[in-house]
Order: structure tokens, then C-alpha cells, then sequence
């Protein structure tokens, strides 16, 4: 027996919690620096910086937060619901996706079912 939209909705609720704290840690991990942070002493130049000028995380790499999602909601995270251009913090992030999320997980936004890549016949 399928769940129905209200039952789905209750499900997702529950999970808000864990989702939300899930992608946060997903978020800090994927935008912090490589090197480090940047001491506050350093040069920054007159003319300001092409970096700050960027999202904070760019929606192609949002995609990857679907190890997320599948592993709390058990879905994908659908690349037509990310903001096309990225995200300048993690709480804005949050607030774009998670009420989307809700609507896909609740059937009330139907997306594309990605297609399987067919394993090559063997000879």
C-alpha cells in the first residue's frame, strides 16, 4: 500500500531534523579551505578579490549533496530543484532546498528519474 501525501509530509517532518543537520555538515566539510583559513593578517589587496564575488558553493557541486538526501530521505537530490548559480551561505542553501525537497519527497513535484547506465555485455 502507498503512503499517502499526508503520511509522506509526516515522514519528511520527522526527518527535517537530521536532514538539515546532515547538510550542514555536508556543507561546512565541502567549503572549507584546503589550505586552512586564511590568517587575518594577510594581504588582501586594494582591489578586492574575483573569489569573493562567487557563491559560496556552486549549484554543480550541490548535486553531491545527494549522498545526503539518499541516505536520510532515500532519494536523489534532484538537480532541477537547486538554484542555478549556487548558494552564498549554507542557511540559504537550507531554506531553498529543504521546502523542495519536501514537495519531491511527497510526490507533489514529480522530476525526471535519472537514467541507469547499462553494464556493457561481456563477450
Amino acid at each position: 500500500m502507498d503512503a499517502t501525501k499526508d503520511q509522506l509530509e509526516e515522514i519528511f517532518n520527522a526527518k527535517t531534523p537530521l536532514l538539515i543537520s546532515a547538510l550542514e555538515a555536508w556543507f561546512e566539510e565541502e567549503t572549507a579551505s584546503i589550505d586552512g583559513t586564511v590568517p587575518a593578517g594577510a594581504p588582501s589587496g586594494s582591489g578586492g578579490s574575483i573569489i569573493a564575488m562567487r557563491p559560496a558553493i556552486d549549484s554543480k557541486r550541490v548535486i553531491d549533496a545527494t549522498s545526503v538526501t539518499k541516505e536520510v530521505l532515500g532519494i536523489e537530490l534532484p538537480p532541477e530543484i537547486i538554484k542555478a548559480g549556487g548558494y552564498a551561505s549554507c542557511d540559504e542553501m537550507i531554506a531553498d532546498i529543504v521546502p523542495k525537497l519536501q514537495k519531491v519527497f511527497a510526490g507533489e513535484i514529480k522530476v525526471k528519474k535519472r537514467k541507469t547506465i547499462r553494464e556493457p555485455e561481456k563477450v
